[in-house]
């Protein structure tokens, strides 16, 4: 049986007694059904994690004791951002769950034009925490100790003015017959970063595809099918990370 985990973004030291705060605890007993004395481990979302001991105080409170290193840290071998097109509702989730998953450093979420005439824009500060919470969450199942950092929205053109200058910039392309596709692997050093450019729902406005290819974008050929903004997430990173990452 998989041991269960939890994030608790404080210092972790073996032998430390941590208070959980009340939705860590609330997630421990209600949804994981731990019990006092239930063994688990501990992560702090910066790469630490350990093996600890529940120990419940009543229903409202409840500590671990933690023991030892229970698992290295698990940055990924390459820094990758994913500028996903602002979905809504559960596409967005997805997207996000998924790209925890593959091994993603950095999500931004990217207000395009669909974005804003599909009313992903409403509601920011409450989906952005919600976001959160799914990174968490995603975090806690696929077995990373180190969370992916989270960006505020930013509108198409800021998004693209604030990606740090180099690295290899590539655009999802479901129908791979954009100028500068390209399907075999280009030759970049091992520290060199990657970012994958999704659009929302219905995809990007040709304007905006146009305006990534002059920023130095590529396009990523991904097959003769149209794809959801979720799966074009999960394809590209999953390429990506195939030609240049830890899947391999």
């Amino acid at each position: 049986m998989r041991c269960p985990r939890l994030l608790v973004e404080q210092p972790l030291d073996e032998g430390r007694r941590l208070e959980l705060p009340a939705e860590v605890l609330r997630h421990a007993v209600s949804v994981l059904r731990l019990r006092d004395g239930a063994e688990c481990r501990v992560f702090d979302g910066r790469g630490s994690e350990h093996r600890a001991t529940l120990e419940l105080a009543g229903r409202r409170s409840g500590f671990v004791r933690l023991g030892p290193v229970a698992a290295p840290a698990t940055t990924p071998r390459r820094r990758l951002r994913l500028l996903q097109g602002v979905a809504r509702g559960e596409h967005m989730d997805l997207a996000i769950q998924k790209a925890v998953e593959l091994g993603v450093s950095e999500i931004w979420p990217v207000l395009t034009v669909r974005s804003r005439s599909g009313a992903g824009h409403r509601g920011l500060d409450n989906r952005v925490r919600h976001w959160q919470g799914v990174v968490n969450a995603a975090a806690e199942q696929c077995g990373r100790n180190e969370l992916p950092g989270l960006e505020p929205p930013r509108d198409f053109e800021a998004a693209l003015a604030a990606l740090p200058a180099g690295g290899l910039r590539v655009v999802a392309d479901a129908a791979g017959a954009s100028p500068g596709t390209w399907r075999a692997a280009v030759r970049i050093d091992p520290d060199t970063p990657i970012a994958l450019l999704v659009g929302p729902e219905g995809g990007l406005e040709p304007d905006e595809r146009n305006r990534a290819y002059a920023d130095g974008f590529r396009g990523l050929a991904m097959g003769p099918r149209v794809l959801r903004t979720e799966t074009a997430a999960i394809a590209g990173l999953t390429i990506l990370q195939t030609l240049y990452g830890d899947l391999d």
